[in-house]
């Protein structure tokens, strides 16, 4: 606990990372460009440091939590900044690409800064309880060496790889799955709504259908892996109608449609190009080709 951290940016979840280490009992002190997001914290009774070098100055290790990369750099890449942060301990949880992260810790090793990348799982509301999830990359031993303070966050402080990018890789690839389920969940809700079916049952039949849906998707891990497009239950042919009805639906009820667009338009790829017949596994091989 002899630590001292110091958060750099205070939004809503800096400010839930810097309480959360307060809490925990870390020597805490914040910086933010606006000042007046600090009042909350600092009538916790954690410092506020006037100035970026100032917060740097007064700590072993520095949690940068900005709009992203570009504003670290903007804020972090000055002289007199990289001369604080020698010996430090950066752990970059802004929101960015694993191609910055690479960039970032490229910037950082010459200046003998310990960097470590992270991507945060949760709304600000989580941080600090079990559930906290915080994704990391970097050095192994240097996370085990500040996880102390990491686990402020939340009980799940992931080391995902010692590849600067993986944490952001992971966070980019679990968005995806995430953004894609929720706005398909929208929809389904909407169709619910406007066949007068009672909105609260969908939730429950969502949940019924995730063992399957996990079969389904260790079924797609394998196809893929074994390049087998051919054994399927359900061709891609049989699973364009899907999208085909929901347009239709969408359109006679002015919904949009533009989710299940995208889901046809893939599906029709694949057509195209004699495919029609392949299990849904192929669209990974649709999805890999850019468009010429």
């Amino acid at each position: 606990m002899n630590q001292k951290v110091a958060v750099i940016g205070t939004g809503r979840m800096g400010s839930a990372l810097a309480t959360a280490l307060f809490k925990k009992g870390f020597a805490t002190t914040v910086w933010n460009r606006t000042a007046a997001k600090t009042e909350p914290l600092s009538r916790l009774g954690i410092q506020v440091a006037q100035s970026v070098r100032d917060a740097v100055s007064q700590a072993d290790v520095v949690i940068v939590n900005l709009n992203n990369y570009v504003t670290t750099k903007n804020l972090l890449c000055e002289p007199a900044i990289e001369s604080a942060l020698h010996r430090r301990i950066l752990v970059q949880l802004s929101s960015g690409t694993p191609d910055e992260a690479r960039e970032m810790e490229a910037w950082a090793r010459p200046h003998g800064i310990e960097y470590l990348d992270g991507a945060i799982m949760n709304y600000p509301i989580d941080i600090g309880k079990p559930q906290g999830t915080v994704l990391y990359s970097g050095p192994e031993a240097l996370f085990g060496r500040v996880k102390p303070v990491l686990l402020a966050f939340g009980d799940n402080a992931m080391f995902v790889g010692k590849e600067i990018g993986h944490a952001s890789a992971t966070d980019v690839a679990g968005l995806t799955f995430a953004t894609a389920t929720m706005v398909g969940f929208l929809l389904g809700y909407i169709v619910y709504e406007a066949e007068n079916l009672p909105v609260g049952g969908f939730l429950q039949f969502v949940k019924s259908l995730m063992p399957t849906m996990e079969a389904a998707l260790a079924d797609l891990c394998e196809k893929i892996r074994r390049k087998d497009y051919g054994n399927t239950q359900a061709s891609l042919e049989t699973w364009s109608v899907a999208p085909r009805e929901l347009i239709g639906w969408c359109k006679k009820h002015g919904i949009d449609h533009s989710f299940a667009d995208s889901q046809l338009s893939l599906m029709e790829k694949a057509m195209k190009i004699g495919k029609g017949q392949a299990d849904f596994a192929y669209l990974y091989e649709v999805l890999k080709k850019s468009p010429a």
